[in-house]
């Protein structure tokens, strides 16, 4: 707070008191004249209006208050303290310009009375009036040239004026008296970037440093100047003496850090990190935050990776209990893709903090990526109770229990699910299709179409439901040319995918279309070193109503060595001929 906003406030607590009235004579008014009987009681009316008015503004009534000071500066037109008043209750009620005018009367009254200068001093300064008070200031500083308060406000007041150079030699003279201080030094330097002389700037902070040679903070201010000039050479100097004066700086390593990245220097930069993050006196939210605001500015680079996991590795041995520094670790170990060390992590995590969404999400991910659904199923029916309405939990529950074969139990927590998805198409799209999976396992052709109705509306591109909906469609013999429409958009939105060239060719197959289909069978041959029984199954059948037969049993018979195939290939395979 500026010091006449603090004199303000002072002011309108305290009042200069009036002079004390005269002792009536011996005998009373009896030895005066009339006229000194007539002042005497003229007095005594002003001394009596103002106690009253005095009384009136102690319990708060303003109004009477004005109206009672008013009547004593009509009595008595040279009662500075009533336009003291007067001015101070104006003020209270924001009526700037009487304020200022009453004020301005009790000060030309009393022109060396401190208070009346200091509040109307204050009232110019705060109204945009700075020449009214800079003549005040200066009265008084010229009166008390020892006073720093009077010198800080005149030297705001040049500054606010716009004579920048009459402030510093403000500040000069109180530096060469009081010796060099960080408030006047800066004030100096900001003052002198704003005149844009830097160098001026410069050389304060070369002064206050050489002053405070021990004080690490202000040896930093000086180096971040340094930085900003670009020069690096000085820079690096006062860094290293900031390492020597005070080794224990949580933020020097920082510095030195950030210092080296903008050289280019990226693996003193990521030393210095190390050294930085290894620092107990830095706190683990400040560490993360680094990190993450020093590697988007950085880029990619060889050898990001191990730099991250280091670094990551250093915060947690140094903040083994910090949710946020583990769950950053975990993210850097996904990153890397090792899934084992990442997931340990993150129940870590959970064990000090389990509300959080996110660590659990990673979590199922992970799971997934790793095939591991038996603990996919159980740790996402943890994440449903704790977060019952996020919808992945309940995708994952669903995936895990579809590959487990509890089709029941996925179509339930799909079905719920479902429910919780807000405006993302893809994401209904993929719950309906996986949905429609778990129907068609669980024998429920007409539920698992529909779902696939669902998952098309909301996604028609989703290459994965057109092909499932097609292949399914085949086998029921059931819509095949809304089959065949569907296997051949999905071909053309994943080109030279085998399974759905299979699913096509199957179609095309049931529709007797057979040598399209063998066309499209052959691909899949092709692009496949190791296709299935299912798929060597096909070939064969295609193979066959083509009456190309000797073919077709040889296809027949290595789907039977390759793997399980229809409930029929023994037969084709025993009788040479198809059997449907």
């Amino acid at each position: 707070m500026k010091l006449s906003n603090i004199l303000l406030l002072l002011f309108l607590l305290v009042s200069p008191l009036i002079g004390l009235a005269q002792d009536l004579p011996e005998g009373g008014e009896e030895g005066l004249s009339q006229a000194e009987a007539r002042i005497l009681r003229d007095k005594q009316k002003v001394r009596d209006l103002f106690f009253d008015a005095n009384k009136a503004k102690i319990t708060d009534n303003k109004d009477k208050a004005i109206e009672l000071f008013t009547e004593c500066i009509t009595e008595d037109p040279a009662n500075d303290a009533a336009w003291y008043e007067l001015a101070l209750l104006y003020y209270n009620q924001k009526d700037i310009t009487k304020s200022i005018q009453h004020a301005v009367k009790a000060w030309e009254l009393d022109p060396n009375n401190t208070w009346y200068s200091l509040t109307l001093a204050g009232l110019y300064s705060n109204n945009s009036q700075p020449a009214e008070a800079l003549k005040i200031y200066q009265k008084l500083y010229a009166a008390n040239p020892g006073n720093t308060d009077y010198a800080l406000e005149l030297a705001n007041t040049w500054l606010q004026l716009d004579k920048p150079q009459e402030a510093i030699d403000i500040y000069n003279q109180l530096e060469s008296k009081i010796g060099v201080t960080e408030e006047f030094s800066m004030q100096k330097h900001r003052i002198y970037l704003a005149m844009g002389k830097e160098k001026k700037a410069l050389e304060e902070l070369e002064k206050l440093a050489d002053a405070n040679p021990g004080d690490s903070r202000i040896l930093s201010l000086l180096a971040e100047f340094y930085n900003m000039q670009g020069n690096d050479d000085k820079t690096l100097k006062i860094y290293n003496k900031i390492l020597e004066v005070d080794p224990e700086n949580p933020y020097i390593n920082i510095s030195l850090a950030d210092f080296y990245r903008k050289k280019g220097d990226i693996k003193k930069a990521t030393e210095a990190l190390k050294t930085g993050f290894a620092n107990p006196y830095l706190d683990a939210n400040t560490k993360v935050q680094i990190m993450m605001t020093y590697y988007s500015q950085t880029g990619d680079y060889d050898g990001i990776e191990q730099d991250v996991l280091e670094l990551s590795r250093i915060i947690t041995d140094m903040h083994p209990n910090e949710p946020r520094a583990l769950l950053l670790r975990g993210e850097m170990l996904m990153m890397s893709e090792k899934w084992d060390e990442a997931i340990e992590i993150f129940r870590r995590v959970n064990t000090l903090d389990p509300g959080k969404y996110q660590v659990w999400e990673n979590i199922l991910r992970i799971n997934a990526i790793t095939n591991n659904f038996e603990m996919l199923a159980r740790e996402s029916e943890q994440a449903i109770e704790l977060f019952p309405v996020q919808p992945l939990p309940y995708y994952f529950n669903g995936y895990s229990n579809y590959l487990l074969k509890n089709f029941d139990k996925a179509i339930e927590s799909l079905t719920t699910g479902v429910r919780f998805v807000l405006n993302d198409n893809t994401m209904l799209s993929d719950f309906y299709s996986l949905t429609g999976d778990a129907y068609h396992s669980a024998k429920k052709s007409s539920e698992s179409f529909s779902a696939y109705e669902s998952s098309l509306k909301y996604n028609p591109e989703n290459a994965v439901v057109l092909n499932n909906y097609a292949y399914y469609l085949s086998l029921e013999g059931e819509n095949l040319d809304k089959a065949e429409q569907m296997a051949e958009k999905s071909n053309r939105l994943s080109p030279n995918n085998p399974t759905y060239l299979d699913t096509w060719a199957w179609v095309l197959y049931k529709q007797g279309k057979y040598e399209k289909a063998l066309a499209n069978m052959e691909k899949v041959i092709q692009l496949d070193s190791k296709p299935d029984a299912v798929v060597l199954e096909h070939y064969g059948d295609i193979l066959y109503r083509l009456n190309r037969t000797t073919e077709a049993l040889e296809w027949w018979k290595k789907a039977k060595a390759s793997g399980e195939g229809s409930e029929l290939l023994e037969l084709k395979v025993k009788d040479g001929k198809i059997h449907e």
